[in-house]
């Protein structure tokens, strides 16, 4: 059996999975959830390199007992992030509405009031698929998105964002991104993950440098478009969902992209720091490092 065969099957049998789990009692979704992060701990040594790489190096004045207990906890978060995109997916708006609370949608209906449309920007929580899902019972939203490597998956996961998003932009599309604030809609992106792209410049993040794109600040600055930061926290034994719609950046953009991203990333770091077991640790956020840096991973 071919490794492309063999991918396919896996992905189908994981995604149907998945599709099961979305409609069962979220008590049983919670132990689902618990089990695939620790089995991914177990299995995936990339994975737990990368995290104890980035939590040490974020958090160093925490014990090593202390920052072990934080990854341990990030992994559990990870596997009831991986349901949680499920529930996202597939599960029912009458169930979810039951276990959402959101707060400060004033700042959003304002920002569209001014008629330039809103970049709602999240950082990568295990919580952000299902965050967009929550915040959609609520208000009409777009997003942008990168295609992922896995066909099928990406089919699915384009499926899955279509049903409660009114569309979905590829990153690289800033024609299509423009047209849609000129229209005063909202987009959702996620923009704090290791860049490479044209646009990116080296912030500080936890105290470290890092590669970030600057493309919010110039695509406000093409736009006009309001700049709002949101956040979503997984709060409670039963998963009840917090929504965070912050006060709008301002002023912004400035006159420097560079200051402007980095008072986003800081802005990031203080809401990581509030749940820091549910920021996206398995990701190389520091793979990209300044020219004589020694490399980071």
């Amino acid at each position: 059996m071919s490794h492309t065969l063999l991918t396919a099957i896996l992905t189908r049998l994981g995604l149907l999975l998945l599709r099961a789990i979305a409609w069962l009692p979220s008590t049983a979704q919670i132990w689902f959830g618990t089990l695939l992060g620790k089995t991914a701990y177990l299995l995936s040594r990339k994975w737990r390199t990368t995290t104890t790489k980035n939590i040490s190096s974020a958090f160093p004045k925490l014990s090593q007992e202390e920052q072990q207990a934080l990854i341990t906890k990030h992994f559990r978060s990870l596997g009831i992030g991986l349901i949680e995109m499920a529930v996202a997916w597939w599960g029912s708006d009458r169930r979810l509405k039951t276990c959402v609370t959101v707060e400060g949608l004033k700042h959003l209906d304002h920002a569209l009031e001014q008629g330039n449309g809103v970049i709602l920007l999240s950082a990568h929580f295990t919580t952000l698929e299902i965050g967009g899902r929550l915040l959609s019972l609520f208000r009409p939203l777009h997003a942008m998105y990168r295609k992922q490597d896995n066909p099928l998956f990406n089919q699915a996961m384009v499926d899955g964002r279509n049903s409660f998003l009114q569309s979905i932009v590829e990153k690289k599309d800033l024609r299509g991104m423009l047209r849609l604030l000129k229209d005063n809609q909202v987009i959702w992106y996620a923009m704090d993950q290791n860049s490479s792209d044209n646009s990116a410049a080296f912030t500080h993040f936890f105290g470290i440098p890092c590669s970030t794109t600057t493309a919010t600040s110039k695509l406000a600055q093409r736009s006009g478009a309001v700049v709002i930061p949101f956040t979503t926290a997984r709060i409670g034994p039963n998963n009840h969902y917090q929504l965070t719609i912050h006060p709008p950046f301002s002023p912004f953009p400035g006159e420097d992209a560079v200051e402007d991203t980095q008072r986003i990333m800081d802005h990031f770091e203080k809401e990581i720091r509030k749940i820091p077991e549910q920021y996206l640790w398995i990701h190389r956020r520091f793979k990209s490092q300044p020219e004589g840096y020694p490399p980071f991973y």
